[in-house]
C-alpha cells in the first residue's frame, strides 16, 4: 500500500474519531421529514439529500458492513477483568458498564444489545460512525448528534492492560491494530485529526513532515451538513465531497481497495447524514416575545458568522473566522498548513474535492445547538450562558450525569460542578475533568455577549433553544 493510500486518514477531525445502560431508549426517530425539519430551520438546503440514497445509507449504518474485524469480541467482552470488579452478571449487564465507563451511547435496536457504534463481525468486534456521532442528550439517545462522553483513550487502554491480565485468564493477547497516546484530552474530546495524520505518516517517504497533534476536537452535528459548503472545524474540507469522511474505515479492517469499491455506498451513507433532522428542544413551549427580542441581539451580534434562520434573507455565510479574532483555542486551526494540505491532496481522498489550509475557525450553523453542548469545536465550555458570557465559565468542571434530569434548560447545556483540582489526563477519571488549562482545551475567546445585560442574554438565550 503506498503512502497516498493512507494520506486521507488524517481529514476526519469532524465527523469520525475511530470510524464514524440503564432503561434502553433507542435512537430517537426524526422529528419530522428531512425537507420539512430543514425548512423549519429557515436556512436554504445547499446540499438536499436524495430520499432514495438516505434510505440505503441508513441501511448501511443500521445492518450492513462498514469495516472487517478489528478486535476480537472475547477481548472486548471480557474487559471487566481490567476494571477491579466482579464479573458482571449478565451480556446486558456487562455492555451496560461497558458503555457507561467508555462513554459510548445505549445499545441500538438490532445490535444484540452492543453499544451504539459497536458491531459484531463474526468472532470479532469492529467500530463505526455511531460511536462518535451517537449521543445522550438529556435522556434522549439522538442520533447526529457529536457523542461528548466517548473516551477512545481509555478503552485503549483497557485493551493494554488486558494484554498483559490475559495469560492469566487463559486468553490470548488482544492483536492491537495501532498505538493511541494522549489522543483524548477530555470525555468526547479526542484528537482525531492528529491520529490520522500519525496513521499517514508511516506511510510517508523519508523527509516527510506533517503534523500530528492538533488538540481536541469534539464532533460536529451531522444535520448541519446540508447547509455548508465547507466542513470540519477549521472549514478545511468540503460538504460537497464525501471521501475524506470514509477515510478512517482503513482502521476498521477495510482495505483501500475495498474502500474505493464501495465509493457510491459511501455516496449513499453522506445522504443519511444530510437527511438527518435537527432535534426539536424537548423541555416545554418557548416564549414567543422573549425569543422576538433576542433575535433582534442575535442579528446584531451573531448573524454575520452564525446566519440568518428566518425572515427575508434567511441564509448561512459558512464565515472562516481568524485565530485572532474568535480567541478561541488555536491549536486545531493553526496545525493545518499547506503541507499537511497538500498531503491529503496528492491522495485519493483529497484528489476529487481538495482540502485547504485557512488557518481560521469554521462559524458553524446553530440549528439544533440546545443538543450540540459543550460547546466551541473543543467542547470546553458546557453551556451557552457560558458561551455568552466568558466570565461564567468554569475552569474545570465535570459534567453530573447524562440523563434528562442532568441537563439544563436554563442554562441550555449540562449541569456540571467546577473541580478545584486538575485531573489525571492518563487516567480515565482524570479525563471525566474537563481541565481548560491544558493545551488544545482552552475555553478562552469569542466574548460577543460579555457586554449585554443580563436580561438581554436572557433573551437571545430564549432564541438559541429554539432553532
Amino acid at each position: 500500500m503506498s503512502m497516498f493510500d493512507w494520506a486521507g486518514i488524517l481529514t476526519l477531525s469532524a465527523l469520525v474519531t475511530v470510524a464514524c445502560t440503564a432503561a434502553p431508549a433507542p435512537v430517537s426517530p426524526p422529528d419530522a421529514s428531512p425537507d420539512a425539519a430543514a425548512a423549519a430551520s429557515g436556512l436554504p438546503v445547499r446540499h438536499p439529500a436524495d430520499p432514495a440514497r438516505a434510505a440505503r445509507g441508513g441501511a448501511l449504518l443500521d445492518s450492513g458492513s462498514l469495516g472487517g474485524g478489528l478486535v476480537p469480541m472475547l477481548a472486548l467482552r471480557n474487559l471487566w477483568i481490567t476494571w477491579g470488579t466482579a464479573p458482571p452478571a449478565s451480556d446486558a449487564a456487562y455492555w451496560a458498564q461497558f458503555a457507561q465507563r467508555y462513554g459510548f451511547a445505549e445499545a441500538l435496536p438490532g445490535r444484540g444489545g452492543l453499544p451504539s457504534g459497536v458491531r459484531a463481525v463474526g468472532a470479532s468486534a469492529t467500530f463505526d460512525c455511531r460511536m462518535c456521532h451517537v449521543g445522550t442528550v438529556a435522556g434522549r439517545v439522538i442520533e447526529g448528534v457529536g457523542n461528548s462522553e466517548l473516551d477512545l483513550q481509555g478503552l485503549f487502554d483497557d485493551l493494554v492492560r488486558l494484554n498483559a491480565l490475559a495469560p492469566m485468564f487463559g486468553f490470548p493477547s488482544v492483536p492491537l491494530p495501532f498505538a493511541l497516546t494522549e489522543r483524548t484530552g477530555a470525555a468526547g474530546a479526542t484528537d482525531a485529526f492528529g491520529l490520522g495524520m500519525e496513521f499517514s505518516t508511516r506511510y510517508a517517504p523519508p523527509g516527510a513532515v506533517v503534523a500530528t497533534r492538533y488538540g481536541y476536537q469534539q464532533p460536529a452535528p451531522w444535520w448541519t451538513l446540508r447547509y455548508r459548503d465547507r466542513i470540519y472545524a477549521d472549514g478545511s474540507g468540503r460538504a460537497d465531497g464525501h471521501r475524506t469522511m470514509m477515510a478512517m474505515l482503513l482502521a476498521f479492517g477495510m482495505s483501500f481497495a475495498e474502500l474505493q469499491a464501495r465509493d457510491a455506498d459511501m455516496t449513499d451513507l453522506a445522504h443519511h447524514l444530510r437527511g438527518l433532522p435537527a432535534p426539536a428542544w424537548p423541555f416545554g413551549a418557548l416564549d414567543p416575545a422573549a425569543r422576538a427580542r433576542g433575535r433582534v441581539h442575535f442579528q446584531a451580534r451573531c448573524a454575520g458568522c452564525h446566519g440568518v434562520y428566518d425572515g427575508v434573507g434567511a441564509s448561512f455565510p459558512d464565515r472562516l473566522v481568524p485565530v485572532a479574532e474568535v480567541g478561541t483555542d488555536p491549536l486545531r486551526a493553526t496545525r493545518f498548513g499547506a503541507a499537511e494540505a497538500a498531503w491529503v491532496n496528492a491522495s485519493w481522498f483529497g484528489s476529487e474535492h481538495p482540502m485547504v489550509s485557512t488557518q481560521a475557525y469554521l462559524a458553524p450553523p446553530l440549528v439544533g445547538v440546545w443538543a450540540t453542548a459543550p460547546y466551541f469545536h473543543n467542547g470546553s465550555v458546557p453551556d451557552l450562558a457560558g458561551v455568552l458570557d466568558p466570565a461564567q465559565r468554569p475552569a474545570r468542571w465535570r459534567r453530573v450525569g447524562h440523563d434528562a434530569a442532568h441537563y439544563n434548560p436554563d442554562r441550555v447545556g449540562w449541569r456540571y460542578e467546577a473541580v478545584a483540582v486538575a485531573g489525571d489526563p492518563r487516567t480515565l477519571e482524570g479525563r471525566r475533568v474537563y481541565d481548560t488549562t491544558r493545551a488544545g482545551l482552552h475555553n478562552g475567546g469569542h466574548p460577543y455577549g460579555a457586554d449585554l445585560p443580563v436580561a438581554a442574554r436572557s433573551d437571545l438565550l430564549a432564541y438559541l433553544r429554539g432553532l
